[in-house]
């Protein structure tokens, strides 16, 4: 009985207990995409803003705009799916390691050509 307790309670603690995200929340693949997308738009921002800064802000919202349109969501989604991750730091940490990842295989392809 000892043993078997031992057991049950080793494959408890192991069992994969995976916190449900709610249906409201973007999933953690969707969101990178997005991630990604917008920090490339908030780079260009950031280049463009000392040439002119009205245009770069014209172009900033429109890729916000474009972004949201693509992945059929609002800005509100993507706060509160923002603020999710924001609340489950490990979460948001593996998020973002992916979409740096992801950013760095972009440019050393673009290197590449």
């Amino acid at each position: 009985k000892i043993y078997f307790s031992i057991l049950a309670c080793l494959l408890y603690a192991c069992s994969n207990t995976k916190e449900k995200i709610p249906e409201n929340i973007l999933s953690e693949t969707i969101f990178e995409d997005i991630l990604k997308q917008i920090h490339l738009s908030e780079g260009a921002f950031e280049l463009n803003k000392p040439k002119n800064m009205e245009n770069a802000k014209s172009t900033l919202a429109n890729n916000y705009t474009s972004i949201y349109s693509e992945y059929k969501i609002s800005a509100i989604d993507f706060k509160n799916t923002l603020n999710y991750y924001a609340q489950h730091p490990e979460k948001l940490e593996y998020i973002y390691s992916n979409v740096l990842e992801k950013l760095t295989e972009e440019r050393s392809t673009l290197n590449q050509q």
